[in-house]
């Protein structure tokens, strides 16, 4: 059985060969590729590009930032 110090080389090892295949493929790694997803201050997850999910969070939002003084 490893040790938790091998397996984390291992892990780091692992990850690291991926990432530099991706990149060789071309593909875009997860962190570069953006997410329309959002968390509304009531805890909801919805997609920002989708009018009937968002308009309902709409006064969520400005009444969070408007509460902590981040509302323009």
């Amino acid at each position: 059985m490893p040790t938790s110090a091998f397996a984390e080389w291992r892990h780091d090892r692992d990850w690291r060969a991926e990432m530099k295949a991706k990149r060789a493929r071309g593909e875009k790694l997860d962190s570069e590729i953006p997410s329309t997803l959002r968390r509304c201050v009531c805890g909801d997850v919805f997609d920002e590009w989708k009018p009937a999910e968002s308009y309902p969070h709409c006064a969520h939002i400005t009444a969070g930032q408007a509460a902590n003084g981040t509302h323009r």
